[in-house]
């Protein structure tokens, strides 16, 4: 068979032809889920990941985010179907620690101090297990690894939810800081997250156990909780059970008293103060 003298003559053409059109194609998207909107202030190390729970966005850590930018660099992340972050198609604990992973993978952030509230602690957990080389250490906050099954709690709350939705939302937000201040906001953000969105997060939340997950991890983890939380009464022993950290790495407890559970909002200098003293401790 003949072979055209030209052939090699063009293969190399679109070679360069796409070389040289390559900067001015559309690129095409990496599989997986869209990464999420971060907002970036601070400088220093370990880079602390501020995760928020369900129904917030980003902005909720500002108060603590200011008493903590002078010493550390901070990524403050919206979760999937919240602030400025995309949904995504079904919400899980995995697939929000996948987006929340690709966005660190994007920003090569590596070693951080992963730090969650509530919803996001689990994230944090989750990520921190799986990628370990993103994770120096863990901090959860108001974070129980697993929800005790109480079907008939659930019932009743599923029926509330889907029948009186707005009732749902001021009874589950309006309780959640004890700055009078901040409530209306705090209701106001949850309203904004999609109906549908905020609804998949709370059926998951009440059916996920990181329990399993968090077997391989070896990453220190600090535990805060509030005194309602974690009665004074009650040793860190039994505690740490309850919750179901039994079966991670390393984890320490830190009691806030005067909290309800936003603690972020509610004591930004102890909360700050008790993640500082934790990261110190990752340096050495």
């Amino acid at each position: 068979m003949n072979r055209s003298p030209l052939r090699p003559w063009r293969a190399l053409g679109a070679a360069l032809l796409a070389l040289l059109l390559g900067p001015f194609l559309p690129s095409t998207a990496l599989p997986g889920p869209p990464p999420l909107a971060v907002a970036e202030r601070g400088s220093g190390k370990p880079t602390l990941v501020l995760i928020h729970s369900l129904g917030q966005d980003r902005t909720v850590w500002n108060r603590l985010a200011s008493r903590l930018e002078g010493r550390y660099k901070l990524l403050l992340v919206d979760l999937p179907g919240h602030g400025q972050s995309a949904s995504i198609p079904n919400v899980s604990v995995a697939s929000v620690t996948e987006a929340l992973d690709r966005t660190l993978r994007e920003r090569k952030v590596k070693q951080a101090l992963l730090v969650g509230h509530s919803y996001g602690g689990l994230v944090a957990l989750e990520e921190a297990a799986k990628h370990p080389d993103r994770a120096v250490g863990v901090v959860t906050i108001e974070t129980e690894t697993y929800a005790e099954v109480d079907s008939e709690r659930v019932a009743n709350l599923e029926q509330i939810m889907t029948q009186r939705y707005p009732l749902f939302l001021r009874g589950v937000f309006e309780p959640m800081t004890r700055d009078s201040s901040q409530i209306d906001s705090v209701i106001a953000k949850a309203g904004m997250v999609p109906r549908d969105v905020l609804v998949e997060y709370f059926r998951d939340a009440w059916r996920a156990d990181l329990r399993p997950s968090i077997r391989t991890l070896k990453a220190p983890i600090m535990v805060v909780s509030i005194d309602t939380t974690w009665p004074p009464q009650e040793s860190w022993t039994s505690a740490r059970k309850r919750f179901g950290y039994e079966t991670a790495g390393p984890a320490v407890g830190h009691r806030i008293w005067g909290s309800a559970h936003l603690v972020q909002l509610d004591q930004p200098d102890s909360l700050a103060a008790a993640i500082s003293d934790f990261a110190e401790t990752l340096k050495k």
